[in-house]
């Protein structure tokens, strides 16, 4: 199954402050979230104005480079983190 998502701007910007250096080396195999687009870059196209993946690849390259069984989860994880972080004034 394709996943199709809008990749605008403010998107682009939401997820580069959830996977911030701290969040992508505690739970995955990369110092920041550029590395982790370079590795996945076979799986999806990041400089497209909308992102087209096949969902089951693209979440196995998740389960084997990161701390969560999914894209979904990890998203979920980082907007949290992040989210909670700036309720309590951190960021």
């Amino acid at each position: 199954m394709y996943e199709y998502v809008e990749y605008t701007e403010k998107l682009k910007s939401l997820l580069e402050d959830i996977f911030n250096e701290e969040f992508m080396q505690d739970n995955t195999r990369f110092s920041g979230f550029e590395s982790f687009k370079y590795s996945s870059a076979v799986f999806i196209n990041w400089d497209a104005d909308q992102l087209i993946y096949n969902k089951e690849v693209f979440d196995n390259f998740v389960k084997e480079s990161t701390n969560f069984s999914s894209w979904e989860e990890m998203v979920q994880a980082g907007t949290s983190k992040y989210f909670n972080i700036k309720k309590q004034g951190g960021i």
